[in-house]
């Protein structure tokens, strides 16, 4: 289950495995290079998301800027391949309900159609709600942190949350950006965490 990269990495490999593999997305398979436009990697983009002082207003920016559930060419153009050639099976459908029945699952797509399978994979993306669950929000309310109205956390240049705790990640985009919860992104933020160690020191 799912259109994105993961969905489509793993529908292939298990094709290649022998497998038969049934591929189900909401959307049409969307081709992107990358999960935003490289602007946001340096100066092109992110010039204008720092002067942007509004927090609020930069979860608009950094919604906007994403590519959701998007693969790249490469793999779009193997996807599309192994469903010309009837090698693999995808629906453009959502999943009404899921039934276990003689020890396999029948899936009722929305479309109407029942797929008899035996396991489900579920490559469906990120949530778009803050990670941490109830950990999280137990040291939000300890320790009055700052939250913006997405409930992400309010951190400075540095990562930092308050004086003892940093973030990284989905936790720290809305000062590191769109990327931020990608390898350039982690890149970014172990950057600026060492930064702040060394000037601690």
């Amino acid at each position: 289950m799912g259109g994105g990269i993961s969905g489509g990495q793993v529908a292939l490999r298990l094709l290649n495995e022998g497998h038969e593999v049934h591929l189900v997305s909401r959307h049409a398979l969307r081709q992107h290079q990358f999960d935003s436009e490289p602007g946001w990697l340096g100066p092109k983009l992110m010039t204008d998301f720092y002067r942007e002082k509004d927090v609020n207003r930069r979860r608009v920016l950094i919604s906007e800027a994403r590519y959701p559930g998007s693969v790249p060419p490469d793999l779009r153009r193997a996807l599309r391949r192994a469903i010309e050639q009837k090698r693999l099976s995808w629906y453009q459908s959502e999943v009404d309900s899921v039934k276990v029945e003689d020890g396999g699952l029948q899936l009722q797509l929305a479309t109407g159609m029942m797929l008899e399978i035996q396991r489900v994979l579920l490559a469906t993306g990120f949530s778009s709600r803050r990670p941490g669950g109830d950990m999280l929000e137990q040291l939000i309310t300890s320790a009055s942190l700052p939250c913006a109205r997405c409930g992400y956390p309010v951190v400075d240049k540095s990562l930092r949350w308050h004086p003892r705790i940093f973030v990284s990640g989905p936790l720290a985009e809305l000062e590191l950006g769109p990327t931020a919860r990608n390898i350039s992104g982690a890149r970014k933020a172990g950057d600026r965490l060492v930064k702040f160690a060394r000037s601690s020191i």
